[in-house]
């Protein structure tokens, strides 16, 4: 496979390289890519499908395209294992840790899943025990169990980092931080990208339970829509998302938004849905 086409973000982000999965080229979108497309399932109501029920303000998820040694140590940040030395209105200078919840994300990690993926009874009982967990996380509120997902120490490659914390937080951290780093903003707003709760519980939820059968597309979502078949799910945790089915690679695929990203999943026969006219 290779990996050799690129994404400019139009945002306060460095630039992406090599961030393709297959040689049809699925990557993660900017934010700004797909803003004119609601994601109805994701964002219907205020109830989910954990059960987690009214999402807060503090539950909204930014995220950072940052370099691996970067991205490892801001896991170690945003985790609470390394300290930040924050500068007080005084002058002085005082360490303080914080403890967000955080997901990473690298073109180079997913391929490893989807190159090295074994199809036997082990990958199988590890990818629903990865699975329980995300739901339990979600549920539960927990960060340990959630945080217990990522590595800094396994990940390779450049990528993501989600973080679910207050804007305030992030920009203290940030603007105390040497280099200087950047959230993704907005093309439209010029602020912060927020990805809602269960868009990204979605996200991880799929990504760990079946790394192998999705993609991250390389344009969005309005681009798929233009005279395919536009279907609804009716079950399970991805109830009430709406997409379209297409075929990619001499497969049905279910394509479909997810707040900033453009996902197509294999295996639709998986998940009950329904036609939209």
């Amino acid at each position: 496979m290779e990996t050799n086409r690129k994404v400019e973000f139009e945002s306060q982000v460095l630039p992406l390289n090599n961030q393709n999965i297959t040689s049809e080229a699925p990557k993660l979108l900017p934010c700004s890519s797909i803003v004119s497309v609601s994601d109805p399932g994701s964002n219907q109501g205020t109830t989910f499908t954990t059960g987690i029920g009214k999402e807060r303000s503090h539950d909204k998820w930014h995220y950072l395209f940052l370099h691996n040694k970067e991205l490892k140590r801001y896991i170690e940040i945003f985790t609470g294992k390394k300290s930040v030395m924050i500068k007080t209105p005084s002058g002085s200078k005082e360490e303080r840790h914080f403890c967000f919840k955080v997901f990473s994300y690298t073109t180079a990690d997913h391929k490893r899943r989807f190159e090295q993926c074994p199809y036997n009874k082990e990958e199988y009982q590890h990818r629903r025990t990865s699975a329980h967990a995300v739901r339990e996380a979600f549920t539960t509120g927990s960060t340990q169990i959630l945080n217990a997902l990522t590595d800094e120490k396994e990940i390779t490659g450049d990528g993501y980092l989600f973080v679910c914390a207050p804007l305030e937080d992030l920009n203290l951290i940030l603007v105390n931080m040497l280099p200087r780093q950047y959230l993704v903003t907005d093309y439209n707003t010029h602020r912060a990208a927020v990805i809602p709760q269960r868009q990204m519980e979605e996200f991880i939820y799929l990504y760990e339970s079946m790394p192998y059968n999705i993609e991250l597309m390389d344009r969005p979502l309005e681009d798929y829509l233009q005279k395919k078949q536009r279907i609804r799910i009716t079950g399970g945790v991805f109830r009430g998302k709406e997409g379209c089915i297409m075929r990619l690679h001499r497969n049905t695929r279910l394509v479909f938004a997810f707040g900033n990203m453009t996902v197509a999943v294999s295996y639709l026969h998986a998940f009950p849905f329904e036609k939209i006219d």
